[in-house]
């Protein structure tokens, strides 16, 4: 019996519930400095990468709703739209565990982690963090400008942290691995043939956002104020706020229905992927007035859908929008104040919400404005986010290595 198993069985034979129960949170640590100093060992990274037939393993939140669930997904569908197979591994049930894996090694040409430091802590605990020779990637998303410094240290984990974009990137300098810019990738195909939902309204609009995400940051608020501002109760126009998990937070929910004018409804349920893209196709424009992204996945669809998008000009959007393909809300840095406390200290973007309502009476009265943005919106996702612009951001060995996967 391995040490670490025979403390196990002594712990829970000798120690009553109770005072298991009381030490958990230091024993947490100790499982957690365990985990992270077999992680750091050697594990063959040159090696296995070279081993013939080794397959790319892609880990991640397959069947979650959530950003970074997404980006495994999206992942996966580029090396597979390029020809190369990989191997999912759902990490939906990950946790920290005092009983380490005693499989033979697991060989990959690469373990791609779209699991941020904590999830990709507690996985490593379940896969046996010794078991896993390959180069190691950490695909991390973090949305305020400096990333905690648990975070950095734990690059020590992975060969290369991939961040979603350059804001994310400069978030993450100095971890203890090099840092490279992965942007998610988008499909044209999954946004050439959609049936836009039925239009409520002469002008409609929308915006979306998870509670889990931070009400504060995503700003939705901010959203309802700027779309009262510039149409009152108009009921030509039209605001769709689709939201998800307020359930979780139901005073939150309650204070933002309360914001709302008649011509402003609050939609909270999670949809099918597909509804989801009907109601921004069948939009004259998604409001984005976040206080910051990391990466900004609704607007980046919203622009392949060909919908017009008004966003803050701050953070990660700002790697593909611009003043010729969306039209950017100035803003002012200020300390960010989360009330769900998900985000706390740094700052963030405080959007100008008079701007904002400005650019949406803009758009509703300049219908050559509207198809200008979408063309150019749809142009430069298909440049900046196709798989194949994805797959030359990624590193040169595992370029090889799924070029060789492709040749068989």
């Amino acid at each position: 019996m391995s040490p670490l198993l025979a403390a196990r069985s002594a712990w829970r034979g000798l120690i009553p519930e109770n005072l298991r129960r009381l030490a958990g949170p230091a024993l947490n640590q100790v499982l957690q400095a365990y985990v992270r100093a077999n992680a750091r060992a050697p594990h063959g990274a040159e090696a296995a990468a070279n081993v013939s037939g080794a397959p790319i393993k892609l880990v991640g939140y397959f069947s979650g709703s959530h950003g970074i669930a997404a980006s495994a997904r999206l992942a996966a569908r580029a090396f597979e739209a390029l020809g190369v197979p990989v191997e999912r591994v759902d990490a939906s049930h990950a946790r920290l565990t005092w009983t380490p894996r005693r499989d033979p090694p697991e060989h990959a040409a690469a373990w791609i982690f779209h699991l941020n430091p904590p999830e990709l802590l507690a996985e490593l605990a379940v896969l046996g963090p010794r078991r896993l020779l390959g180069p190691r990637y950490g695909y991390w998303a973090w949305e305020l400008p400096r990333a905690p410094a648990r975070w950095l240290k734990d690059g020590a984990l992975v060969d290369e942290v991939w961040a979603p974009s350059r804001y994310n990137a400069e978030a993450l300098a100095g971890a203890a691995a090099p840092v490279r810019i992965v942007p998610h990738p988008l499909f044209a195909a999954d946004y050439r043939d959609v049936a836009p939902a039925p239009r409520r309204a002469g002008f409609q609009a929308v915006a979306l956002f998870d509670f889990n995400s931070s009400a504060a940051r995503k700003n939705p608020a901010g959203a309802i104020e700027a779309f009262r501002r510039a149409f009152g109760d108009d009921a030509s126009a039209d605001l769709t706020l689709k939201t998800q998990n307020g359930r979780l937070f139901p005073d939150l929910l309650a204070k933002l229905r309360g914001l709302c004018p008649p011509n402003v409804r609050i939609v909270d349920e999670t949809w099918p992927y597909a509804e989801v893209k009907a109601l921004i196709a069948g939009a004259d424009v998604l409001i984005s007035l976040h206080r910051a992204e990391g990466f900004g996945l609704s607007p980046a669809e919203a622009m392949a859908l060909g919908t017009p998008v008004i966003a803050t000009g701050f953070s990660g959007v700002l790697d593909f929008m611009d003043e010729t393909n969306s039209l950017l809300v100035p803003f002012s840095p200020v300390a960010v104040d989360d009330p769900q406390r998900i985000y706390r200290g740094q700052t963030w973007a405080e959007p100008d919400l008079g701007a904002a309502a400005q650019a949406l009476l803009r758009l509703r009265a300049d219908a050559g404005l509207r198809q200008s943005l979408a063309k150019a919106g749809r142009r430069t996702i298909a440049e900046r986010l196709s798989p194949q612009a994805w797959f030359k951001t990624l590193p040169a060995g595992l370029q090889a290595a799924a070029l060789r996967l492709k040749a068989g």
